[in-house]
């Protein structure tokens, strides 16, 4: 009863975060600009200012309350005024390099700094310079263009958010209650990998969780709230569960390991019991992680908005989106290295995969290891798939990531091991 007990808890706190965010949640206050929103909603900056009963010319770049209106207004405006979905706004199809950045962004329904992101443009570009005037061919529009309805493409993928919930809460009972066989496992790894990856597509997803989030900081992103939310949801499920969101309810990672699980014969079979160093592939991870803070926000390189990741995402798999050659080749590099080597993007690449390995020293539930019981036989630390195991049974404050995968826990023979509360002894 204890386990559904806790579960139950769980399942209230995990809703009551994916609840604001299945949800419309674009908040506009009086500290924004009449260009933020006009770009957020889809209007143009006239429209939204003579809806508050300004000048058609007034300074679009200064804050609301600055201009006298008050919060009351602002709702007023925004309840009378059409706010248009991007098709409404202008036929993306005639989005052109003569128009200026901010026209084509209008037209798409995305902002100025979305779209100048989107064309590898300084965000800060001027916004009323023409696209032809600021490099941009009439290729790499089109890219922009498909970009952006491949973002605003899917009704139905605010479902991500409760399955994500049910599929931890899942796990989590199998863990704790023993069940976590490997058959129930992969069994919910092909569930998640079908619904959150090829039938609702990539986004959203836990890394970029962390790249939107960032994105948002640097103004790319008007909805700020939403970004925050998602964040601390997927954080969440981390915390609740030692990384289960990433070991059990992510796409990519349940491709990943799939693929590691594939039967490809005896010599493969030794190849996959060579692990890889964590005192190796974390720092790679950890680096990769600090140069997209640092190009993301213009410390290096002078470009604000760079986005590293941008280029090796292998979620865009799940959209079929392969514009870039560097992301069709990570893709590609990613699924042949599988079988072999145990989750290589998350151990090498994946910024919230360096997050929720932070988190586990606070997870709330994790593989606790009874000293009384342990003959130090080695079963379990031979069969985790890292250096995971090794880290605890060795004591280590920081030792690597641990995916729940339970491989550990079916290889205990003299009940050594639980999946507990993370708390105590």
């Amino acid at each position: 009863m204890k386990y559904y007990i806790t579960a139950f808890a769980l399942l209230i706190i995990t809703l009551s975060l994916a609840a604001p965010i299945s949800a419309d949640t674009n908040n506009y206050t009086v500290d924004m600009t009449i260009r933020q929103i006009a770009h957020d909603v889809g209007l143009k900056g006239r429209e939204l200012a003579e809806s508050l009963g300004l000048e058609g010319s007034v300074d679009k770049d200064t804050a609301l309350a600055d201009l006298g209106i008050t919060s009351p207004q602002l709702e007023a405006a925004l309840g009378k005024t059409p706010v248009l979905a991007p098709a409404e706004a202008k036929d993306a199809a005639d989005v052109n390099i003569q128009m200026t950045l901010q026209e084509a962004a209008h037209a798409m329904g995305i902002t100025g700094k979305e779209l100048a992101h989107d064309l590898s443009l300084p965000v800060d570009a001027d916004k009323e310079m023409p696209l032809k005037e600021l490099g941009i061919m009439e290729a790499t529009l089109a890219e922009a263009v498909k970009h952006a309805s491949h973002e605003k493409e899917g009704e139905l993928k605010w479902l991500k958010y409760p399955f994500w919930v049910l599929i931890c809460l899942f796990a989590l009972i199998l863990l704790m209650k023993g069940r976590a066989s490997k058959v129930a496992y992969l069994s919910t790894l092909a569930v998640s990998l079908a619904v959150t990856g090829f039938f609702l597509g990539k986004a959203p997803n836990p890394m970029e969780s962390v790249v939107k989030l960032l994105k948002t900081a640097v103004g790319i992103y008007p909805d700020y709230t939403a970004h925050v939310l998602a964040f601390v949801f997927f954080c969440v499920l981390a915390v609740i569960g030692n990384k289960l969101i990433c070991g059990w309810g992510c796409p990519f990672g349940a491709l990943q390991e799939l693929l590691f699980e594939t039967p490809l014969g005896k010599a493969v079979e030794k190849l996959r019991k060579k692990k890889l160093p964590f005192k190796w592939t974390n720092p790679v991870r950890t680096l990769i992680f600090i140069a997209f803070v640092l190009l993301i926000f213009g410390i290096f390189g002078g470009k604000k908005g760079f986005v590293v990741y941008h280029y090796i995402n292998p979620f865009n798999l799940f959209d079929f989106e392969f514009a870039l050659i560097s992301v069709m080749i990570s893709i590609t590099i990613f699924v042949l290295v599988s079988p072999l080597l145990y989750r290589s993007f998350c151990q090498f690449i994946c910024p919230f995969g360096f997050i929720s390995w932070v988190l586990e020293k606070v997870s709330l539930t994790k593989v606790k290891i009874n000293r009384t019981n342990c003959t130090q036989c080695m079963a379990c630390v031979a069969a985790c798939p890292l250096e995971a195991m090794k880290g605890r049974m060795d004591d280590k404050t920081w030792s690597a990531d641990c995916f729940s995968c339970a491989r550990c826990l079916r290889s205990c023979d003299y009940d050594a091991l639980d999946y507990k509360a993370g708390w105590g002894k």
